[in-house]
């Protein structure tokens, strides 16, 4: 058994330090409040949950096609020059 610190942002339960656990485990929670946490903790782990949240939604969104690519090979032409 071991004990978790953990910030409850009304969803879910966002462990405050890693925790070694295979994703997916099944676990049982005790609650014991701590009226210790740091109130700014708690609010930068809910604005990192917002954030890989946006991320998430993003990874959604379909890739550029191939035809960017070329479109932009025509537009923009690097030259690259080799001190030797």
């Amino acid at each position: 058994m071991s004990t978790v610190k953990a910030y409850y942002d009304g969803l879910a339960f966002l462990p405050i330090e890693p925790v070694q656990l295979l994703k997916g485990s099944v676990v049982n929670l005790s609650i014991l409040f701590d009226d210790s946490t740091n109130k700014n903790t708690a609010e930068r782990l809910s604005a990192f949950r917002k954030l890989t949240n946006e991320f998430r939604e993003l990874n959604k969104t379909e890739p550029l096609s191939p035809e960017f690519d070329e479109l932009l090979n025509k537009r923009v032409n690097f030259v690259r020059e080799l001190d030797l």
